[in-house]
């Protein structure tokens, strides 16, 4: 049932969100409705009110799904959906407090709570920073706005403890990751074939909604990039340790197992197609952890670790040929003219003379210079960097190639330049807390949320995500249900 309404939650926002596009009306109908919605859901239950949240974070990339526009200001769903819960989770606390004249937290009670403790002086420090030196306040403003997210620990602390709304979360994530993929490659069939009366309004859509980037990278095939597969990479490798349980506990689910299987390959081929190489190196950084929990942390004999490195070929190779049965598809003509070998070799090691990956590197030098002006204590948020940008959207809004901006590609370093080398570590040593406690319960379950962070964690270095609440969403998530993993020991 939580999978029926969740994919038809998904679906249905989807195309409303289509037609948004089209008509003004139908975006603004639909944005205000959900609100109401969850405001009525989040006050009967606050569960069920953030279970419609976490959906959303989990499929909707920037945010931007539906928006309220006015006067220059853009609300987008995700921060209405944040504000909603927010503030339901505050006015029962208070309430309680005054009936109770006590203040009780879940969070407060957290083997973690001392860990973001540290990390959050270090935010509120770098906002503090970065009016004191930064002069444009909007810049600060919407810097540390993503930063925010943080505090919805408090309401996930109280609603993830229940065994119930863990099972509710896990089904909630694993329909999506399907949906992502799916539409995925349903996207992919679309761009790579002559779909000319219909391709220019789902691009502009896809663009303009901020779920992801379509981008033509040779006649006849189109990168297909959302910020929201960073969850369909993190589920690769969740699946792979469910598998790698169903092998070990003998588990005699074949129809169980198949449907791992199908949704591995289904979620690698996304990953494929997304032609990202921050998520080709997160496979091969979760790949390597997988084998090594595999061996060290579960102790799987040879036989089972050899049909478990089996499967994982045959996903490899279903995903593959998936893709390429999309791409080349006989009907409508393909736009064919491409070797698929060739092309994911030069996508994984040629970087010279694409725009995209020299921006980036154009970027490093100056950041680091940046980082070095004041590396113990920071920059502050909104900070900014100057550096040559041959990104064709820079391009087309510039009279020349600088660029000037406060949000950087490399994820870590960001963090570095606006908390301090301090606030880096706070960050470091909450994850490194996180997976250490992963590892020594050493459950599949547990293997599988510390795979997703160390997955976010390596993706963080070329990315930003563990600035943005795309990542902060995931560690939040994954701290509570750690915790409640301690719990049952």
């Amino acid at each position: 049932m939580i999978v029926k309404n969740t994919l038809l939650f998904i679906v249905l926002a989807e195309i409303l969100s289509f037609l948004g596009y089209y008509y003004n009306l139908v975006n603004l109908i639909s944005f205000f409705v959900i609100i109401i919605l969850v405001l009525i859901l989040s006050l009967y239950k606050l569960e069920y009110g953030l279970f419609v949240l976490i959906a959303e974070l989990l499929i909707g990339s920037f945010g931007y799904l539906f928006y309220f526009e006015s006067g220059g200001l853009k609300i987008s769903l995700r921060l209405a959906l944040w504000l909603i819960i927010i503030s339901v989770w505050l006015a029962g606390i208070i309430i309680k407090l005054v009936k109770t004249k006590k203040l009780e937290l879940n969070f407060f009670h957290s083997s973690y709570f001392f860990y973001f403790l540290f990390l959050f002086i270090f935010i509120a420090w770098s906002v503090i920073n970065g009016f004191l030196k930064n002069n444009l306040l909007n810049n600060v403003f919407f810097d540390a706005n993503n930063w925010l997210y943080f505090l919805l620990i408090f309401p996930i602390f109280s609603v993830l403890r229940a065994d119930d709304n863990l099972k509710t979360v896990k089904q909630i994530f694993l329909t999506s990751i399907g949906w992502l993929s799916f539409k995925t490659i349903i996207l992919a069939y679309i761009f790579s074939h002559n779909f000319y009366f219909f391709a220019l309004d789902l691009y502009l859509w896809v663009r303009r909604s901020g779920v992801g980037e379509i981008t033509q990278v040779v006649p006849g095939f189109s990168r297909i990039f959302m910020q929201s597969h960073i969850f369909v990479l993190i589920g690769f490798f969740i699946l792979l340790f469910y598998l790698l349980k169903l092998m070990v506990a003998r588990n005699d689910k074949k129809k169980l197992f198949i449907s791992y299987f199908l949704l591995l390959a289904l979620c690698l081929s996304a990953i494929i197609i997304s032609f990202s190489r921050s998520f080709w190196l997160g496979l091969a950084v979760g790949g390597l952890f997988v084998w090594l929990a595999a061996t060290f942390k579960l102790k799987t004999n040879l036989k089972k670790f050899i049909i478990f490195n089996l499967t994982i070929l045959a996903t490899v190779a279903l995903s593959l040929a998936l893709t390429l049965l999309i791409i080349k598809f006989p009907y409508p003509t393909p736009a064919d003219g491409f070797n698929s070998a060739n092309l994911l070799n030069d996508r994984a090691v040629k970087v010279a003379n694409e725009a995209g990956a020299d921006s980036r590197w154009q970027l490093l030098p100056k950041l680091w210079q940046k980082i070095k002006i004041a590396p113990i204590l920071g920059q502050g948020f909104g900070a900014t960097v100057t550096y040559k940008s041959h990104d064709p959207r820079v391009l087309s809004a510039n009279s020349n190639d600088d660029y000037t901006t406060y949000a950087f590609e490399w994820g870590w370093l960001d963090v570095w330049l606006k908390l301090g080398i301090f606030g880096l570590l706070a960050y470091l040593i909450l994850l490194i807390k996180i997976i250490a406690d992963g590892l020594k319960i050493s459950s599949s379950y547990s293997l599988g949320l510390v795979a997703g962070l160390v997955v976010l964690s390596a993706v963080s270095i070329f990315s930003p995500y563990m600035n943005h609440p795309l990542g902060i969403g995931y560690l939040i998530i994954t701290a509570a249900m750690m915790e409640n993993l301690k719990l049952l020991r």
